[in-house]
């Protein structure tokens, strides 16, 4: 986690307030390439998870700023998953998404597992721990790049 730190510079930041942590919901869901993701497999990471749909304007919007998030956090104890809440097959959201040039791991949940999480509007982003809890939710809502680092640095220090 001291790596990701220097990457975004070492400005002095008070850490985040203490939270009551929920545990995150679990799920076993299917990516667009056809392997399994589970939550469970992603713990002692950091995991940015993106809701989102391929209707959703604001969503494909705001792919270059988390393909750029995922560059960076990539292999340095953060995973990131969108997670398309679209009723289409994984192998038509996998089309969607490659033609639209997501380059992070992309699965298929539904509108039941992002309300689980606390969000029915999209995009929607959640960050949970490594120990399995939600760190934060942020308000519906594009963001870019900078504001996703900075909330993943406040956690990972």
């Amino acid at each position: 986690m001291v790596a990701f730190a220097l990457l975004l510079g070492s400005c002095e930041r008070s850490a985040p307030p203490p939270a009551k942590l929920d545990p995150a919901p679990d799920f076993d869901l299917e990516r667009t390439d056809g392997s399994r993701v589970r939550l469970g497999d992603l713990r002692g990471h950091f995991v940015l998870i993106d809701f989102w749909a391929t209707w959703c304007a604001p969503c494909a919007s705001e792919i270059p700023e988390l393909n750029a998030v995922w560059e960076r956090v990539r292999g340095k104890g953060v995973e990131m998953l969108g997670l398309s809440v679209d009723e289409l097959p994984a192998a038509a959201v996998g089309r969607w998404a490659a033609e639209h040039g997501i380059e992070y791991p992309v699965a298929l949940a539904d509108l039941d597992l992002a309300v689980a999480y606390g969000g029915n509007e999209f995009p929607f982003h959640v960050l949970v721990g490594p120990d399995g809890n939600v760190r934060e939710r942020l308000e519906p809502g594009t963001r870019d790049r900078r504001d996703l680092l900075e909330l993943i640095e406040r956690w990972a220090r």
